[in-house]
């Protein structure tokens, strides 16, 4: 009898399932395929490394949605040869920006262009990125991409990577053609963040420095803020008069202090009036989890509480906490002006205290002892003046850290990150000015996987023995089921 058409067509079990496979294998290759040509065509990637090496924050891509001039990215490299990881991050600029131009050009094939960059003291070495708009250029090095830290024996090891936060400094300065610039008060024994290695830091953000002596000079016009940090002695009255009238004319201040054998009458006198009161004495920190275990749990280093104030956003997103030592306890005065707006930026917990009695025996005592003063207690503030019409913010602004050492190199820790960073978060939001940039270094540091051995039998009898068997088990199980049909 002559079997139907369709009959003929019939397979056994095994053909059936082969069949099935080689079409599922073909259909994801097909699939696969068609995905690649999408992305190809559609310019798709994705960041997949941990520290989002090649993605841009949310600051750059502010900058770049409100770019109202073209922006030109010079990449001196002959073609072919620049740095693939670094020309990720460059592109980047030009994908989410119309106005940001990148030609990578042969700086020994075009001399001309080079003059015009280059000058007798500052030559423009092949290697580097040169970022113009307009009369306004900034040229980076190769090494300026990098944050590199030497060992004892001179070796050098990468530690982070600074690609965008060198362009974006950099278009951020050649579009607007100013640098905020910052005036450090000297002549009271201070310690100028410049001398503590910040320039490189606040430079990178495209702010300058200069000293400034009040005794000699008055307070620039092109002032953007005044530091004090760390004085050993008092301004005088003319110099806190100056302050003053600075600050009453829209100035801004940055002030981090110490404790001091005597108060600074004037000092004080002046944050006074702008309701800041300076509690003389030390925070002593008492809950655990704030101490730091390098000092031995002493009391009087401690990494305070961040407060939900913009100034510290920057922070609280990065889950980082700055250290403080020896630090003088702020509060607000009881006068409360109403045009003076108050900000706790950092406090320590509500088990600290505040240690008055300096000179006794009992002064290093954790315990309780007559004078102390419980917590939280502030240790850095701000205020700022608002219009009282529009109670909008307008005029004078300050800073204030109760301890000036805590920008110091801590010990063995050396200068903490956090620290900086607050530094240049606290910086960025008394300006307030569009032309500098808070873009962090993204790390290239691992640090190392370290088990125990318990963990690491653990994980041996995983991998070694439960999934071998695992998968054994499962095979022997589908060969007989298969048997059997």
């Amino acid at each position: 009898m002559k079997k139907s058409f369709i009959e003929s067509f019939k397979f056994d079990f095994k053909t059936r399932h082969a069949g099935i496979s080689a079409l599922i294998t073909m259909s994801v290759l097909a699939a696969i395929i068609i995905v690649n040509i999408l992305a190809g065509q559609l310019d798709v990637k994705a960041d997949l490394t941990s520290k989002k090496l090649f993605s841009l924050t949310g600051e750059t891509k502010e900058l770049l949605e409100n770019l109202d001039q073209e922006v030109e990215i010079l990449a001196l490299f002959k073609p072919g040869e620049e740095p693939e990881t670094v020309m990720e991050t460059v592109n980047e600029y030009a994908h989410l920006s119309r106005k940001i131009k990148i030609r990578v050009i042969d700086p020994d094939r075009e001399p001309a262009l080079m003059a015009r960059f280059s000058s007798t003291d500052k030559p423009v070495s092949k290697g580097s990125f040169i970022v113009s708009s307009g009369d306004f250029f900034r040229i980076i090095t190769s090494m300026d991409m990098y944050e590199v830290s030497y060992s004892q024996q001179g070796q050098p090891q990468v530690l982070g990577q600074k690609v965008e936060q060198q362009l974006t400094s950099a278009i951020a300065y050649v579009v607007s053609g100013r640098t905020p610039k910052i005036y450090e008060i000297i002549g009271h024994r201070e310690s100028p963040l410049a001398s503590l290695g910040y320039a490189q830091i606040l430079n990178q953000a495209n702010y300058s420095i200069e000293e400034l002596s009040l005794t000699l000079s008055g307070i620039p016009e092109d002032a953007a803020l005044l530091t004090l940090i760390g004085p050993r002695t008092d301004l005088s009255e003319a110099e806190t008069g100056m302050v003053n009238d600075y600050l009453k004319a829209g100035g801004k201040l940055f002030v981090a202090l110490d404790l001091t054998r005597d108060p600074m009458t004037n000092i004080y006198q002046l944050l006074s009036s702008w309701d800041i009161k300076v509690r003389h004495g030390l925070v002593m920190e008492s809950r655990a989890d704030r101490l730091i275990a390098e000092f031995g749990d002493n009391p009087f280093v401690f990494a305070p509480y961040l407060s939900d104030n913009e100034a510290v956003a920057n922070l609280n997103k990065a889950k980082t906490n700055p250290i403080f030592q020896a630090a003088l306890g702020l509060e607000r005065t009881d006068a409360q002006q109403r045009q003076l707006e108050y900000f706790t930026l950092l406090s320590s917990s509500e088990d600290s205290r505040l240690r008055k009695d300096l000179q006794s025996e009992h002064s290093a005592d954790q315990s309780f002892i007559p004078g102390d003063e419980k917590g939280p207690i502030d240790v850095a503030v701000a205020v700022r003046q608002r219009n009282m019409e529009t109670y909008q913010p307008e005029g004078g602004a300050l800073v204030v850290l109760g301890s000036g050492s805590t920008l110091k190199s801590l010990g063995n820790l050396g200068q903490i990150k956090a620290n900086a960073d607050m530094v240049l978060d606290f910086i960025n939001w008394i300006v307030a000015d569009e032309s500098t940039v808070n873009v962090p270094s993204k790390s290239l540091f691992h640090l190392p996987l370290r088990i125990d051995t318990l963990r690491g039998l653990i994980y041996a009898g995983i991998t070694i023995i439960i999934i071998p068997f695992f998968c054994l088990g499962a095979g022997i199980f589908v060969y007989f089921r298969r048997r059997n049909k």
